[in-house]
């Protein structure tokens, strides 16, 4: 069941580091679009390298106690699979 949770979690945060991402990009947009000038590309590209810092620092953070996580259940299955196999 723990192994479930955190495969489902770490499909999530690859769909909300995305989403970041893009929110970023519409927040850049948007706000050059409110200031009437009409950069809305340079507006975009500043957003998405901002939600792409933003998701790098929170997705990224999860994203590797996610890995951490994964190389523990392996390293314990291993381990398991050395034990059984010296009582033999």
């Amino acid at each position: 069941m723990i192994r479930l949770l955190s495969d489902t979690l770490a499909t999530f945060n690859a769909a909300f580091a995305v989403l970041i991402t893009l929110g970023g990009g519409l927040a850049g947009w948007r706000h050059m679009y409110e200031q009437g000038t009409a950069h809305g590309v340079l507006g975009i590209a500043l957003g998405l390298v901002i939600g792409l810092a933003f998701a790098a620092a929170i997705c990224g953070t999860l994203a590797t106690l996610v890995l951490i996580e994964n190389h523990l259940r392996n390293l314990l299955r291993m381990a398991e699979r050395d034990r059984t196999g010296r009582r033999q």
